[in-house]
């Protein structure tokens, strides 16, 4: 284990000792003290999480990007990092779960450490202190011990609420450790960020002011001084755009625009930023609609995408616009583009049944039903291979991470995964026309051949309405 040095350093890491240690509150609250004091702030997340982000987002008003070894190669790790950041940026980099939990338990593999190793960042260890004192030491002791290669920079303790518990923290820690403990956070329950089944609400859910609240606890109970002091930030910056080309995307740019719309409010929220700027390097134009509260689609478009997000919580909304289900339906049987994951899934089947078990009509292009009444987690990767000869993308990777599950399912999957631990095999995607369906969320980013294979579709049919 190596103490960093003071070095002007590109950023650091917020890792947990475990889950729900309040790395997330730490993160966007000093993403928000920072970015006020003046510095550029880039926040990125470690792992496939959609609402982090959005959080991120809200508290420095820049756009946070995952980072994903399981996903992605780890050199589209580092490309996709190098293209975000300028020489005057900060980055802080939220982790997931503890430091050491990723996708197996006998690997770095999709970890918060491995992340941290391959962009050569510093980590700021967290820790839940409560009903804790000098084992304290024997905690962080042991992440110290883990991985030889791994550097710190120094903890913070949740959860302290007395200033004896701080004082037993600081001299455990500093006497059997060579960390310095950095910060103490008290409990204040009117600043906790509210859950539900996936996770925290999402940020445009959350009240504004609880970004400034949690910048102005950072400011009080974290030694800043001395973190800045270890990490050499000397000079303050103004925000700039990043000009060159993007490194991580190698193939060239498409060269005949297209319009995509996607669903976007409440009830549709899941797309990762990495989607967005390859649609956009493909010659995208994005536009934005609302499935809730629009009466139509936006006209002139080449595709609709529906992501992932919360349909259960505002079912019967969504079910109430009956003209925009009409336009959807319509699209579909003109042999339209059209593509969705895990919550517009949902949309597009007969039914949803949401959380009382009162069902809601959708779109009806798939001859299949959801429901969120008997909530059964579904989590985890996925490499789905598609089913032999059928022309289509041969690998999707992505991962799942759902409540609801298939009441009633007619139809046939076109892709399924096979793995060596699991007899079962997991089945995903299902097309009608050129509407394509998945639980799995797909990662666009390092998928480049499943944008291509939908242009394709989007070419074949401008040559048809000509």
């Amino acid at each position: 284990m190596l103490i960093e040095k003071p070095k002007p350093l590109p950023g650091i890491v917020i890792a947990g000792t475990h889950s729900s240690v309040g790395k997330s509150s730490i993160a966007i609250g000093l993403m928000q003290l920072l970015q006020r004091k003046g510095w550029s702030i880039k926040p990125f997340k470690v792992g496939p999480d959609y609402i982090d982000p959005g959080h991120h987002n809200r508290a420095c008003s820049s756009p946070s990007y995952n980072l994903d070894t399981v996903m992605t190669s780890p050199n589209y790790v580092k490309s996709l990092f190098n293209d975000v950041m300028l020489k005057s940026d900060f980055a802080i980099v939220e982790g997931v779960m503890g430091l050491f939990d990723g996708a197996s338990p006998k690997s770095e593999k999709g970890s918060t450490a491995e992340i941290a190793k391959l962009l050569n960042l510093p980590i700021l260890l967290v820790f839940d202190a409560r009903a804790m004192a000098r084992s304290a030491a024997a905690l962080v002791n042991g992440f110290l011990s883990m991985d030889k290669n791994l550097r710190f920079i120094g903890a913070v303790a949740n959860n302290v609420n007395s200033p004896k518990h701080k004082s037993f923290l600081k001299d455990a820690i500093e006497y059997y450790t060579p960390l310095k403990l950095l910060g103490c956070i008290p409990n204040k329950p009117d600043l906790e960020i509210p859950s539900r089944h996936l996770g925290l609400v999402q940020g445009i859910e959350q009240k504004g002011d609880t970004y400034k609240k949690w910048a102005d606890q950072i400011e009080t109970h974290l030694d800043l001084r001395k973190l800045i002091g270890t990490l050499s930030l000397k000079t303050k910056s103004t925000r700039k755009v990043n000009k060159k080309p993007p490194i991580r995307w190698k193939t060239k740019k498409n060269s005949k625009p297209f319009t995509v719309a996607i669903a976007k409010d409440k009830a549709f929220q899941f797309v990762y930023q990495d989607t967005l700027e390859l649609l956009q390097y493909y010659g995208g134009k994005i536009v934005y609609f609302s499935p809730m509260g629009d009466k139509h689609l936006p006209s002139n478009v080449d595709w609709l995408y529906f992501p992932g997000g919360y349909p259960e919580l505002h079912a019967k909304a969504l079910s109430s616009n009956l003209s925009m289900l009409k336009d959807v339906k319509k699209w579909n049987k003109s042999n339209r583009l059209l593509v969705a994951e895990c919550g517009g899934l949902m949309y597009l089947g007969k039914t949803l049944n949401d959380t009382i078990g009162k069902s809601h009509k959708m779109a009806g292009i798939y001859n299949f039903s959801t429901t969120i009444k008997k909530k059964k987690l579904t989590l985890g990767y996925r490499k789905l291979r598609a089913s032999k000869d059928i022309n289509l993308p041969k690998s999707l990777k992505g991962h799942e991470f759902h409540y609801s599950n298939f009441e009633k399912n007619q139809e046939k999957p076109l892709w399924y995964e096979k793995k060596v631990a699991n007899p079962v095999k997991i089945k995903d995607g299902y097309r009608h026309l050129n509407s394509f369906v998945f639980y799995t969320h797909i990662y666009w980013g390092e998928n480049e051949p499943w944008l291509k294979f939908l242009l394709k579709i989007v070419e074949q049919q401008r040559l048809i309405n000509k």
